[in-house]
């Protein structure tokens, strides 16, 4: 596997559905990570986990571009018989 602008993409890809599985009540919820309110503390204090949060919450809102470009990717990969 080169480094290209396609292995790239592919790879961003691979972790934006990762982590667009993980699942919020059931996951997320024991390690404090489903809403900034759950934390236990005040937002200021742990800034990283507010970031980690907000991404969370913002994959969210990709589902349906991350179905077009997962199945890009497939035909893409089925015709030019990827690596």
């Amino acid at each position: 596997m080169g480094f290209s602008l396609w292995n790239i993409f592919k790879s961003g890809l691979l972790m934006t559905n990762a982590i667009m599985i993980l699942h919020r009540r059931r996951f997320l919820a024991k390690y404090g990570l489903d809403h900034v309110d759950n934390m236990g503390c005040d937002p200021a204090e742990k800034p990283l986990q507010v970031q980690a949060i907000g991404l969370l919450q913002a994959v969210s809102y990709l589902k349906v571009p991350v179905i077009a470009a997962n199945a890009i990717t497939i035909v893409f990969e089925m015709i030019l018989g990827g690596t």
